[in-house]
């Protein structure tokens, strides 16, 4: 094909692992002749231009702020993010004001449940009493917010009447001075009665009915608006339900300010790619001006616990797992941190020690980057310490 001046090829596939090619100098003169370019060997002597390279990026929307306030004043607050998470690199101005919130899961009948041993070890002592378990997190664990779970009310387990969650809950609030959260126990017929009777006992509150869904919505939601509480929207990973809850939530009366999603956390490595694919989506579309997705994320990354990975014993695992007390917790850490690296803005655990780490973390992601690489601590893996 040397002498061919012209080939033209019709209806072919071409595969290859590596195609080059050659222009031959003639084509290039012509080619840059007819652009009106000098010739090749003209162009004279380069000269550099000095150009400092600035990343502009930008957010139009702004997420929705949310507090959980206690009369007593202690307060939590999430949401008003006008960047993606962490993007410290933005510079001052440009940063998000609140790190993702933890808060510690409380369980009213905790001595009666199917517990793995980690989380037993670390309350043993208090599992029977949500009061001193909710006061053992924040004094021990520096809580900053609680979840109370009234799973005992539930036909399916002990079926116990709603008075028996609102005295529970009575004591959990005067047991500690942090927001608390009132989760439910999944019956929906008694999840809306017990949500009825504790609104409107912490009415003096702002805290947040956990949750309602597409069974509950509209019975679940007017509490929230009639006692000023927040109120947890889920669904179960689909974007288009969703927007839709969010907005009939709207019409019912509860204000912007109020309403906080949940989408669904999947376990780690049992769909993990669905949740943090939602997360995403829901978080880039806010900030990009998508008013009814414009607000803060809740996760019940507690669900990392109903992995086998996470609770089963040595006994029945492969050696190369590791042992049961560090593999739940880091388990429950990494579920946690992959959502909040695309949104996730509350957090629901439940061992203190993946909390505490998740916590720790997400502090040094938020912190604001250094000007130098002389002010950035590095890690000496070699010698082990840190150096500064």
């Amino acid at each position: 094909m040397e002498d061919t001046k012209e080939l033209e090829l019709k209806d072919v596939d071409l595969f290859a692992e590596y195609l080059e090619f050659q222009m031959l100098p003639t084509i290039v003169a012509s080619a840059a002749q007819a652009a009106g370019l000098p010739a090749p060997g003209k162009l004279g002597k380069a000269e550099w231009t000095s150009k400092q390279f600035k990343l502009e990026v930008q957010y139009p929307g702004e997420i929705e702020t949310i507090q959980f306030i206690r009369s007593n004043g202690k307060t939590c607050t999430i949401g008003g993010e006008k960047v993606p998470p962490f993007y410290s690199f933005l510079g001052v101005g440009k940063q998000n004001p609140h790190p993702p919130l933890i808060t510690y899961d409380v369980f009213d009948m905790g001595d009666k449940m199917m517990l793995p041993k980690p989380i037993k070890n670390e309350y043993k002592d208090v599992l029977g009493n949500p009061a001193e378990w909710a006061k053992f997190a924040v004094d021990k664990f520096g809580a900053e917010c609680i979840t109370f779970h009234s799973l005992g009310i539930d036909p399916g387990t002990l079926d116990w009447p709603v008075s028996k969650s609102k005295e529970l809950f009575e004591d959990v609030l005067q047991a500690v001075d942090v927001p608390v959260i009132i989760g439910c126990s999944g019956n929906k017929e008694k999840d809306v009665e017990m949500f009825k009777e504790l609104a409107a006992m912490s009415e003096d509150d702002v805290l947040m009915l956990s949750a309602a869904d597409k069974a509950t919505w509209e019975e679940v939601i007017p509490l929230a608006v009639k006692y000023d509480h927040n109120c947890l929207l889920w669904t179960s990973l689909d974007l288009n339900n969703q927007i839709k809850m969010n907005k009939d939530a709207i019409e019912l009366g509860l204000p912007r300010n109020r309403i906080v999603m949940d989408p669904t956390c999947a376990t780690l490595g049992y769909g993990m790619e669905y949740s943090f694919s939602i997360y995403q989506r829901m978080r880039m579309a806010g900030l990009l001006g998508e008013e009814d997705l414009a607000y803060p994320i809740s996760g019940g990354t507690t669900n990392a616990w109903g992995a086998r990975e996470a609770w089963m014993s040595e006994k029945k695992t492969p050696s190369d797992w590791g042992a049961r007390e560090y593999r739940g917790p880091i388990w429950e850490i990494l579920n946690a941190l992959s959502l909040s690296l695309v949104g996730l803005d509350l957090a629901m655990m439940f061992h203190p020690i993946s909390a505490k780490h998740m916590k720790d973390i997400t502090t040094q992601f938020f912190a604001e980057m250094p000007e130098t690489l002389e002010d950035m601590g590095y890690y000496n893996w070699v010698s082990g310490q840190m150096k500064r």
